[in-house]
């Protein structure tokens, strides 16, 4: 598809330009506070959002012009365009997008090999999913300062059919971002959730993003906002166990960890 060529000779474009490409509730907006903390990154969330254009959370001030979805949707190409000349003096610009959002964009990045992928993952599916019914129940999908925090998490029933089926529709998401980086011949940077808090991971992230080391480490500002154990989250825990049984999704149903 077509777009402005990035090269060294325009100083209006980052050096660096990347998208994190993620299934809903696999830890992207930890992950984009986590990188946008480095000093020469600037990661914007979800700019195509269907409710907003959210951008970096340290510059929902008004620190860039914000643009209205109509603005944004009446040419989404374009308006990306517009925010990559906009890297507020980072050498690296990037932004996330997930599933079911702005497929024209989503095809235009992908197929740009200018433009870096960062694949993210979460291995635990069923956490996955409950965590996104979570999010639905409470329309609560980021969280930055803990008083944001409900007192109580609300609990949610979980159909084993429906768990089977939400897993299937994001892996078919990720088989088409892979098959499209294929076809195009081009490589990606492949990060699960699960690994985000490890210091090893983070060196993998700024080696990729050509980002040289900080004298400080990498601290995002989105907080975790379910437990770790669904016995306190799923409120057929013991039922959706036992209809599981002999299905690998049981034993991420049990795990305790991430």
């Amino acid at each position: 598809m077509g777009g402005h060529p990035a090269s060294a000779d325009d100083p209006e474009w980052a050096d660096v330009r990347f998208v994190i490409v993620a299934a809903r509730r696999t830890g992207s907006n930890w992950l984009c506070t986590l990188i946008d903390s480095h000093p020469a990154i600037l990661c914007h969330h979800e700019l195509f959002n269907p409710a907003g254009v959210f951008y970096a959370q340290r510059l929902r001030d008004g620190a860039l012009r914000p643009e209205s979805v109509a603005e944004r949707d009446a040419d989404p190409v374009g308006f990306l365009e517009r925010i990559w000349r906009q890297p507020g003096g980072h050498r690296c610009l990037g932004f996330k997008m997930t599933h079911g959002q702005a497929e024209p964009v989503l095809e235009h990045v992908l197929e740009d090999p200018a433009v870096r992928k960062i694949v993210l993952k979460r291995r635990n599916r069923v956490k996955t999913c409950v965590s996104e019914k979570v999010a639905l129940k409470l329309d609560s999908w980021e969280v930055y300062d803990e008083a944001d925090l409900p007192d109580r998490r609300p609990r949610v029933d979980l159909d084993p059919r429906e768990l089977r089926e939400h897993a299937a529709r994001n892996e078919r998401f990720y088989e088409r971002v892979d098959a499209t980086l294929a076809d195009t011949g081009q490589t990606c940077l492949r990060v699960d959730y699960e690994d985000l808090r490890r210091t090893e991971e983070h060196t993998r992230l700024l080696r990729f993003l050509d980002a040289a080391p900080y004298d400080a480490p990498l601290e995002p500002t989105s907080l975790k906002q379910n437990p770790v154990d669904l016995r306190e989250v799923v409120r057929n825990f013991d039922e959706l166990a036992e209809a599981l049984r002999g299905d690998p999704l049981r034993d991420e149903l049990l795990d305790r960890e991430a």
